[in-house]
């Protein structure tokens, strides 16, 4: 658990030496193009807790890694579309991508949130609170494989999850998605969606 956990810093200090290195590369391949989507469609849309946690964040030495808002618009469709309701969140930094997705399932739904590093989960607390939306959150400072595996001990748990979403370290991509697999529900009406990849929805 704490080799995890140490990973996961590293590749945080590692990816901050790279964004310091070079700028984020962008879908669109342009930055005034990507500008102007953003200020007239993904903006005006963002809900205002939303806004002033992405403000927040900025000011965070690792703010780069935050849930950009256009990627969290197409996850809001997901949810949507998917009428999600019991979801799961491995990664969670200052919890955009998790205070959004309590904002868009019903009021008595449920998120696991993982993330070892509880510090930066206490930036977005204050604005999961004023959203009223606390009671949504399970949030769990612990490296995610272990207790992933610990939910699949439990066979009520397989297929009992709606919606996975995994922002967290890149090399244990493959090891979160094999338990994720066993975890949502295995049909066209559930999902897992993993950000800085294409979206793969099952």
């Amino acid at each position: 658990m704490a080799e995890e956990e140490r990973h996961c810093k590293s590749k945080r200090k590692e990816g901050l030496t790279k964004h310091r290195m070079s700028s984020n590369p962008v879908i669109l391949q342009s930055v005034n193009l990507t500008k102007y989507v953003l200020e007239t469609s993904v903006y005006p849309r963002e809900e205002e807790t939303l806004k002033e946690l992405r403000k927040a964040t900025a000011g965070h030495p690792w703010g780069f890694m935050g849930a950009a808002p256009d990627a969290g618009q197409l996850m809001t469709l997901l949810l949507k579309l998917l009428n999600a309701k019991k979801t799961i969140e491995v990664g969670v930094f200052t919890g955009y991508s998790l205070l959004l997705t309590a904002l868009t399932i019903p009021d008595d739904g449920k998120i696991i949130a993982l993330d070892p590093d509880r510090e930066a989960y206490e930036i977005g607390l204050p604005f999961i609170k004023k959203a009223g939306v606390e009671h949504k959150i399970d949030f769990i400072e612990s490296p995610a494989l272990p207790v992933l595996d610990k939910l699949l001990e439990d066979p009520s748990n397989k297929e009992s999850f709606d919606f996975a979403f995994v922002d967290a370290d890149k090399d244990n991509y493959w090891n979160y998605h094999e338990r994720l697999l066993k975890l949502v529900m295995a049909s066209l009406s559930a999902g897992v969606l993993i950000e800085h990849h294409l979206p793969m929805l099952y």
